[in-house]
């Protein structure tokens, strides 16, 4: 070739829109147009005269890696002699895209001797071409792992060409060989829950002969080994221009863990996680649906609401761990103990529900019937229960109530039931009662009683009277405050008519609060009378109000309101209040005996767990009950019992109250026994605060003695 033909040449192909360059029979290069210099960045003087074999060139291969010179185009046309067609290759550039892909075609051109004369090497631009291909790569990986991962079965269904692909997981799926040979579409079908055949079948043939482009339906596919999978299909309708489903795709979803943690759920919500009887929710339900049978039928049933005596004792002493243990145990209990037809169920707590099946009852007594059912459902819980290492025994209370003879609901049922429930345990518990309507008005009166109650407590028709206590020489020591009610239409209501009605509500909360106020001033009022200010002041307690988190604040923050010397106040517990919360209420204890606050066991030997506990707690004074101080001088086991009183108070170093002195024998006898404090109609009457303080005065007046006795 001569300089002027390759000028000549150069510019001609300036104007082709592809690179060329020309390389010759050493792969040195002759020549490269605009493109080119372009394409590889570099200008004509950098690439003309340059070799294969320089080792500025760098190319790299579609993954990556760099090329190797024997692969370059040239080298491969001058090697073999051929033309290399539609080779791909990256060359390395500066700026954003660090790689420009080329598509390289090499031709060998040669001389009249068939020997190779020159290599025209022509590229084009394909960078945005291979990121596509490398995004749809991508896309498609992303795809695979999507499917793998969500664990679903991919299917294609060709509806003109009547094939199906089912993928390797719809097959696995199933139990059968990833690679299972079968693409028709029948197979599914024959798959198909036979319950669920039809429905699929028809819902399918709706949807494709109208205008939707996709679905979603649920059906069951039978396993290999014979048990039905529950799958979720979606799948997405291509149409054709006329609207004609051409093809199906979409996907099937295992639901077997799906429906088990929906059963689960459902059984969650409707039983109850501790027993596993059936809850409130599902009780009701089940209820509701008796009570409906039955009203439709001649037949009779009864529901029975079994409350655990004294369960929280338990729980307080032994710990919840142990209660569980009981809970679960009287409810397998229940389960064995009940006839076929017959519900058990926990209402909650300690609670526990059965509803006697409805039956006919022709020629028997039903009630009698149901009585004895209630005796052997008893006699079952009262067997000895082992929990842990040791035996345990608890007793059970029945409310029972008849239904089927009028249309009711299950809440008025339950209500009912409860109503007889309370009164077996106010009836000493471990016993039977059936509702009776003459219930439900005792509890509406009571429900009067907390209301006018309520009223009382807003507009200050309580008050306080004050019983004086003396000691053994007749000397007026304190008092003890005791509640009365300035009933608008009964006249003065003494506590034992309406504190029963308090303790069930939070009532007894309020009277409380307004009982320590009002005892609170009352004593710092008589501090500025020498007649009164060393007069101590008792009241009574509540275990609600000890239940209160801020009992100690709250007592605290009232004595110093009023200005009160907590040493003269002290507050009389039940042996109930001792037993219940046992360590957070002596806590309490303390902390307000630190304060000066003094604490009375009151009616001391009633219970049954006083000897138990009483070394624990901060106590000041044990007052001997007055069924005991009635018969004290006469029966000689009353007496023995003061005496055994008196004498514990006197080796726990505590101070004892008789109450109940109504006779000079009676005075006489606990003197002789060492009885330090007194208190009943011998000695004074509950009187008002004006005559209460009158007579402290009076006494004051006369050597602080009563009149002799």
């Amino acid at each position: 070739m001569h300089a002027k033909q390759f000028t000549l040449d150069e510019r001609l192909l300036d104007h082709l829109p592809a690179g060329v360059v020309v390389h010759d029979v050493r792969s040195a290069v002759l020549a490269a147009n605009r493109e080119a210099q372009k394409l590889l960045g570099l200008d004509l003087g950098g690439i003309v005269g340059r070799k294969a074999t320089d080792p500025a060139w760098h190319f790299i291969q579609r993954d990556g890696s760099a090329m190797a010179v024997p692969d370059f185009p040239v080298v491969q046309a001058l090697r073999e002699q051929r033309a290399i067609s539609d080779l791909v290759l990256g060359v390395l550039t500066e700026g954003v895209d660090a790689v420009r892909w080329l598509i390289c075609n090499a031709y060998p051109v040669f001389n009249a001797d068939h020997t190779v004369q020159s290599v025209v090497v022509c590229f084009t631009d394909c960078t945005e071409l291979v990121r596509a291909q490398d995004l749809l790569q991508q896309s498609e990986q992303r795809l695979q792992l999507v499917l793998r991962g969500a664990n679903d079965a991919s299917w294609d269904w060709h509806l003109d060409a009547d094939r199906m692909y089912y993928s390797p997981r719809w097959w696995t799926m199933l139990g059968y060989p990833a690679d299972t040979p079968d693409s028709s579409p029948a197979r599914w079908v024959q798959f198909l829950d036979p319950a669920d055949r039809d429905r699929t079948q028809d819902t399918l043939h709706s949807v494709l002969s109208g205008d939707a482009d996709s679905y979603s339906l649920e059906f069951s596919l039978q396993h290999r080994d014979g048990h039905y999978v529950p799958v979720q299909s979606k799948g997405c309708i291509l149409r054709d221009s006329a609207g004609r489903a051409t093809r199906i795709a979409g996907t099937n979803v295992d639901l077997t863990e799906r429906k088990r943690f929906e059963r689960q759920l459902i059984l969650t919500a409707d039983h109850d996680h501790l027993t596993g009887l059936p809850n409130r929710r599902y009780l009701s339900r089940q209820l509701e649906a008796t009570l409906a049978d039955a009203a439709s039928t001649s037949a009779r049933g009864a529901v029975l609401l079994i409350d655990l005596d004294d369960f929280k004792l338990l729980n307080d002493t032994e710990g919840h761990a142990v209660g569980d243990l009981l809970l679960r145990a009287v409810a397998a209990r229940l389960l064995g103990a009940v006839g076929a037809g017959d519900f058990v169920g926990r209402l909650g707590g300690d609670e526990f529900v059965v509803i006697l099946a409805p039956f006919v009852t022709p020629g028997h007594d039903f009630t009698a019937g149901v009585l004895a059912r209630c005796v052997a459902l008893q006699a079952a819980l009262c067997q000895p229960y082992r929990l842990g290492e040791s035996d345990h025994r608890v007793t059970p209370s029945f409310g029972c109530v008849f239904f089927g003879d009028a249309a009711t609901s299950a809440d008025t049922v339950l209500k009912q039931a409860d109503i007889a429930l309370y009164a077996a345990k106010s009836a000493g518990r471990n016993t039977v009662r059936i509702f009776e309507p003459a219930m439900q008005d005792a509890i509406e009166a009571r429900a009067r009683l907390q209301s006018e109650l309520r009223h009382a407590i807003a507009h200050g028709d309580l008050e306080l009277y004050y019983q004086p206590q003396f000691d053994a020489n007749r000397r007026l020591t304190g008092a003890e405050a005791l509640l009365r009610w300035n009933h608008a239409g009964r006249g003065l209501i003494t506590p034992g008519a309406f504190i029963e009605a308090a303790e069930t509500s939070d009532l007894i909360i309020e009277i409380g609060h307004w009982v320590l106020d009002e005892a609170c001033r009352r004593l710092a009022s008589w501090a500025r009378d020498p007649a009164l200010r060393d007069i101590a002041l008792s009241i009574n307690i509540s275990a609600r109000h000890l239940q209160e988190s801020d009992f100690v604040a709250r007592s605290l923050s009232i004595l110093q309101r009023a200005g009160a010397d907590p040493a003269r106040l002290t507050m009389e517990l039940t042996e109930g209040v001792l037993i219940d919360d046992t360590e957070e209420t002596i806590e309490k204890m303390r902390a307000l005996r630190a304060c000066g606050v003094g604490f009375s066991l009151d009616d001391f030997g009633t219970g049954f767990s006083s000897l138990r506990y009483i070394h624990r707690f901060p106590l000041k004074n044990l007052k001997i009950d007055q069924s005991f101080v009635a018969s004290c001088n006469h029966d000689p086991h009353a007496g023995a019992i003061v005496e055994i009183v008196i004498a514990l108070a006197k080796k726990l170093s505590l101070g004892n109250i008789a109450e109940g002195v109504e006779t000079v024998e009676q005075f006489g006898f606990l003197t002789s026994l060492g009885c330090t404090g007194f208190q009943g109609y011998l000695l004074g009457r509950p009187m008002p605060a004006a005559q209460f303080e009158l007579l402290a005065r009076t006494t004051k007046a006369g050597a602080g003695k009563i009149p002799q006795i």
